[in-house]
């Protein structure tokens, strides 16, 4: 009774009775780490292993019950083994002797009693057996000798696979520890990416408020001297309206008398107040324009470079508060004649030749500065051209080989397309973009190299390496092509100024 029900409770991926299980849509139950090991060791879509129909995380529902079930068969199993080895003190470890038929066994040829063990067919036979053409030439013991020969045997199995066992065990609690470690540390850096990208966006909200304010200011500016000029006129036209009214007005006055009195205490004096004093000829009369001085304030408000480069200055701006930026480097200058390095050691290129000679020769050089730890990360702008190389080197180069122990490098071969060199052996890559810059990604801790097209940061390829020698960063400007590849490769460096060659 005790075993089947032993079976029911044991979680089929770790073997082990169930801890905090769940159960997917197919009714199949894990252990809630088990299942998710598997999920996340998975390469395509997950599948229950058990029946293969595929779930998802959302599918695991824990199961109350199957925990309570566990938990009270376990205690019901410890309490009957604990009374089964009361009664049999000789079972100290928990298990179960094999029952075994108690009547005495006999051949079922001869009807005789199994005295013997024949060491060659592996077999218990009788005396007569012994004797027959089955087991001519056959070894043979007494059954007790060869019980204790194969109790030996079976001890020195049982010694084997329980201590593989206990190591399996372990590395069961070991993996289990490592993911634990890995969704601790996922979180950890979920966090810290969280505040970085707070951080940038605390920045933007700020420069933002900064710009916006700005802006205010001199909208004010521009429409209070807009406003003051709207004013002045807006006075003019107010009393030059009322005039107009007042003399449309004295028009309509139709008794002679009254008008002619109007005129003389209202309408000369106005008139004349209109009239322009300085006119050469009096005869000709002529009105002095309240419009002389007035004029429109046309709209001439801009906003500068925030205007039109608005996201570039922010990006200046910000890329002081980012950190780390790509790493800057100097390159050695090999002193070849074929080879220009610029003054610091930011660029290179194939100097420019006059004759076809050595139109084959493709020499480069590499960064002054070593690496042996931590993470590095440069960007290398390879503009348009059509041939270069841009890798990593570990240990000095082989004068007579011209190589070094290990290098692992990028080509854009003009007539052949992108190529991923490890040690000499070439491995062609497939990429829809031409990228304009290079990122290069070297990983000391895990001795891992990466290449990303830096324009859009997907990446080209990834590598790992075993040499323990110091690497260092490798740039070949490529074939001179008659000229048409004698641009530089420049060494990116953010906010930095670079000498040209």
């Amino acid at each position: 009774m005790d075993s089947p029900l032993s079976l029911q409770i044991k979680c089929s991926v770790c073997l082990s009775d169930f801890t905090d299980p769940v159960t997917l849509a197919c009714e199949h139950s894990f252990c809630r780490k088990c299942i998710t090991g598997h999920m996340q060791a998975s390469l395509g879509p997950s599948a229950c292993p058990e029946c293969r129909k595929p779930y998802s995380k959302d599918d695991l529902k824990p199961s109350r019950l199957l925990r309570n079930i566990t938990s009270t068969a376990r205690e019901h199993l410890f309490a009957r083994r604990k009374a089964d080895n009361t009664e049999n003190p000789e079972s100290k470890d928990g298990t179960e002797p094999l029952k075994l038929p108690e009547a005495e066994l006999v051949c079922s040829e001869h009807d005789e009693k199994l005295k013997l063990f024949c060491d060659t067919d592996q077999k218990l036979v009788c005396v007569i057996c012994r004797d027959g053409d089955k087991h001519k030439g056959h070894m043979f013991k007494p059954c007790k000798e060869a019980a204790e020969i194969k109790k030996g045997e079976v001890k020195t199995a049982l010694g084997f696979l329980a201590k593989e066992n206990r190591e399996m065990d372990y590395m069961i609690q070991q993996q289990t520890t490592e993911i634990t470690k890995t969704e601790e540390k996922s979180k950890t850096l979920l966090a810290r990416i969280s505040a970085q990208f707070e951080e940038m966006h605390q920045f933007l909200r700020q420069k933002e408020d900064e710009v916006k304010k700005q802006l205010e200011e001199e909208e004010n500016k521009m429409t209070e001297v807009m406003q003051k000029n709207g004013s002045v006129i807006h006075t003019r036209f107010m009393e030059s309206k009322e005039k107009e009214v007042l003399l449309q007005s004295a028009l309509k006055i139709e008794q002679t008398d009254q008008f002619l009195q109007w005129w003389n205490e209202k309408g000369f004096p106005m008139t004349e107040g209109l009239k322009n004093k300085g006119s050469v000829a009096p005869a000709v009369i002529k009105y002095t324009s309240k419009l002389k001085d007035l004029t429109v304030v046309p709209d001439s408000f801009f906003f500068g470079p925030c205007e039109t480069h608005l996201q570039f200055f922010v990006w200046k701006e910000m890329l002081g508060s980012i950190k780390p930026v790509p790493e800057s480097l100097t390159l050695k200058n090999p002193g070849d004649s074929y080879l220009k390095v610029s003054p610091g050691g930011a660029r290179i290129r194939q100097a420019d030749r006059v004759s076809a000679l050595y139109k084959d020769f493709n020499p480069g050089t590499v960064s002054v500065e070593n690496f042996e730890s931590g993470q590095h990360y440069w960007e290398i702008d390879v503009g348009e051209k059509p041939d270069w190389t841009v890798g990593i080197m570990m240990g000095e180069v082989n004068r007579k080989t011209k190589s070094a122990e290990s290098e692992i490098q990028l080509h854009l071969k003009h007539n052949e397309g992108y190529v991923l060199s490890c040690d000499g052996r070439d491995t062609p890559l497939s990429t829809r973009d031409k990228p304009r810059k290079i990122g290069l990604y070297l990983d000391c801790e895990r001795k891992q190299i990466s290449f990303y097209n830096a324009d859009n940061m997907s990446r080209l390829a990834q590598r790992n390496y075993s040499s323990k020698q110091p690497c260092c960063v490798r740039l070949v400007p490529g074939l001179y092509l008659k000229g048409a590849n004698s641009d530089s490769l420049t060494v990116c460096t953010y906010g930095a100024n670079t000498t040209k060659l």
